[in-house]
This record gives C-alpha cells, structure tokens and sequence, in this order.
C-alpha cells in the first residue's frame, strides 16, 4: 500500500481532474480556458463540472474511489507508523 500522502494526492488529482475536464467531454478545460484568460468560460466550466461530479453516476465514483483510496492510505499509515516515505524508497526504521 503506498504511503498516505501519494493515496492522498492521487485522491486529489483524480477530483482536480474530473473538475477541470469533466468525464468524456471533448472540451479543452477549465485551466485552458484559464490560460487563455476566459474568465467567464472557466467559471462556467468549472460550476457544471462541479455539479455534474455531484449528480452524475461517473461523478459520484470519482468522489467514492477518492475517499475510499485516501482512507486506505490513512489507515495503513495509522497501522504501521514506522513506515516512511523517503526519497525513491519506502523505508523502515528498526
């Protein structure tokens, strides 16, 4: 199980990304439209994208995988506290 800080950013990635993109949507993105400095076109985006990862079917297993993979993390981390995240490796102190 990887350590809780990358459960937790891959948790967050994945919701970042449905916002900014939606799911199946051909559009370029919130943070295009953002960098194109189409304030009114990001803000629109990003609201329907938000609504649609509440409602939608799709959404709402983003929104589940997310917190089931960001609890997995914490308890893992919560059972083996020795266990660090280190440069390219996963240590243990003895």
């Amino acid at each position: 199980m990887p350590h809780p800080s990358v459960t937790g950013l891959a948790a967050g990635l994945s919701v970042a990304s449905y916002l900014d993109t939606g799911f199946g949507k051909k559009s370029p993105g919130v943070i295009k439209a953002l960098t194109d400095s189409d304030l009114t076109k990001a803000l629109n985006e990003l609201t329907t994208n938000s609504i649609d990862l509440i409602t939608s079917t799709s959404g709402k297993k983003v929104l589940t995988t997310a917190i089931v993979v960001a609890a997995a993390g914490g308890v893992v981390r919560k059972w083996f506290p020795s266990i660090r995240l280190g440069g390219s490796k996963i240590y243990m102190r003895i």
